[in-house]
């Protein structure tokens, strides 16, 4: 009898094959798992090219800003805005200067600067371009507040709306000035005719002497001349050496002499005056009813036309004149003091004529007392502020305490003595010695001008003022 046939007890079991459906789902899974990744290295990658961009932008921007800052800053520090400019027209004058300084450079690319009246715009329009493409850029706006000058400038790195913008304040600063490095400084020729000198005291280069006119000579020396100190002239005309002349302590014909003598230098600025500062003091009016001679005038206001001829006065604190007037000192005159005139003086043939010798000392020297108060003993510095007035000295002045100033100076006769700061005639007309004239300066170079003497400013960042605000 057959048996059926049974399968060997360890022989292998079958195995069903994979399913194809399966195998393409995990396929398209890893496709969509790789492509969301590959998005997300493209998206994180452009994202971080992008800031980057932008950084790089902004940094761009805040350097343009920065670099317009100090462009600003270099042309409002080289202005020469003059001392009698009023507050309302501080901002007009300083875009004329800044138009004038820039307006032909290549900086502006032919554009002008703008001004409407209340606020510059540099330029009118578009921006100063820092680089050829103009990828780096400013614009510059100026405001006043008060007489501080309100700066912003933005900055723009390329994309024009990405910016970055500063505010900086600037105040007024007084510009220095040369002038009182000069014994005598004359805005005209200086003619020496006679024996007379010009000399320091204790320091032979104090005794230095400055020609600033225009176009006429010099120095015109007859006689027998000297000045201690060297010689300096703005113009290009060869002074005129007649006569025995030594400068420096050389003769003209020694080698060294040529070496104390320089053309064609910057001429240094000249003062305006502002004696405004002295008037509160004047408490008394002179009239003719006081006289003229032997009379004791303190803090006196000489008016206008009186042309009062004093004879052996004396002047006690200040001697405030009005103009126009023709004031003469003869015989001994006492000054414990000094004599200014008033602000924008008027008349074309205002005169002081000292005659006669002055005994003169300076105004700290007045007894403390409520006639001369502490705030008048302190306007120390200066002797005489007469701009628009001739001064004519004939006798000896004796030493006086500060620096006179005046349209014009003439030292004749036995005219002479000690000058505690510096002799400046302003005008483009001759400062003249005649005769034995003796001038010893006994004090030169100052960076503490007298009260009333002023000159020109320009502008000055505000330490702290630096503000970054919005690019707008």
């Amino acid at each position: 009898m057959l048996m059926p046939c049974t399968p060997a007890r360890n022989a292998a079991p079958r195995r069903s094959k994979p399913r194809r459906g399966v195998a393409s789902v995990l396929a398209m899974l890893y496709m969509v798992i790789f492509s969301v990744m590959a998005l997300g290295f493209y998206a994180a990658t452009t994202t971080a090219s992008q800031v980057a961009a932008n950084e790089r932008t902004t940094a761009a921007a805040q350097l343009a800003a920065e670099s317009g800052f100090q462009f600003l800053r270099y042309h409002l520090s080289a202005l020469e805005i003059p001392a009698t400019t009023k507050s309302d027209g501080l901002l007009e004058q300083v875009y004329q200067q800044l138009a004038e300084r820039l307006e032909p450079t290549a900086n502006l690319g032919g554009n002008v600067i703008g001004f409407d009246g209340s606020t510059i715009t540099l330029p009118q329009t578009g921006y100063v371009k820092i680089d050829p493409a103009g990828t780096q850029k400013f614009r510059i706006t100026l405001s006043m507040a008060g007489d501080l000058l309100v700066a912003k400038v933005v900055g723009r790195g390329g994309n024009v709306s990405l910016g970055r913008a500063v505010e900086i304040r600037f105040q007024k600063a007084t510009n220095a000035s040369a002038i009182f490095n000069y014994g005598v400084a004359a805005g005209g020729p200086v003619v020496m005719n006679g024996n007379v000198r010009i000399q320091g005291f204790g320091d032979a280069t104090k005794g230095s002497v400055l020609s600033a006119t225009v176009s006429g000579v010099p120095l015109t020396t007859t006689g027998n001349s000297s000045i201690s100190g060297d010689l300096s002239y703005t113009n290009n005309v060869a002074p005129s050496f007649g006569g025995s002349i030594t400068i420096a302590g050389y003769p003209k014909t020694s080698l060294y002499f040529n070496d104390h003598v320089h053309a064609g230098i910057e001429a240094p600025e000249f003062p305006t005056i502002d004696t405004s500062t002295y008037l509160p003091y004047c408490t008394t009016t002179w009239s003719p009813s006081m006289g003229t001679s032997g009379v004791t005038l303190t803090n006196c206001i000489i008016p206008a036309n009186a042309n009062p001829p004093f004879s052996a006065v004396t002047v006690k604190g200040i001697l405030y004149v009005m103009t126009p007037n023709k004031i003469t000192f003869s015989g001994n005159t006492t000054i414990q003091g000094c004599i200014v005139v008033q602000n924008n003086p008027i008349g074309l043939s205002n005169t002081l004529d000292f005659s006669g010798n002055v005994a003169a000392s300076g105004i700290d020297t007045l007894p403390a007392s409520f006639q001369f108060p502490e705030g008048e003993r302190e306007l120390t510095g200066a002797f005489l502020l007469a701009p628009s007035f001739s001064v004519t000295y004939g006798g000896n002045f004796g030493t006086i305490g500060g620096s006179m100033i005046a349209d014009k100076f003439t030292f004749s006769g036995n005219a002479g003595g000690t000058v505690r700061g510096s002799v400046i005639a302003l005008k483009d007309t001759p400062l003249t010695l005649s005769g034995n004239s003796v001038i010893t300066i006994a004090a030169a170079g100052t960076t503490e001008y007298p009260p009333g003497v002023k000159f020109g400013s320009h502008y000055t960042t505000i330490p702290g003022s630096y503000l970054e605000v919005p690019a707008q």
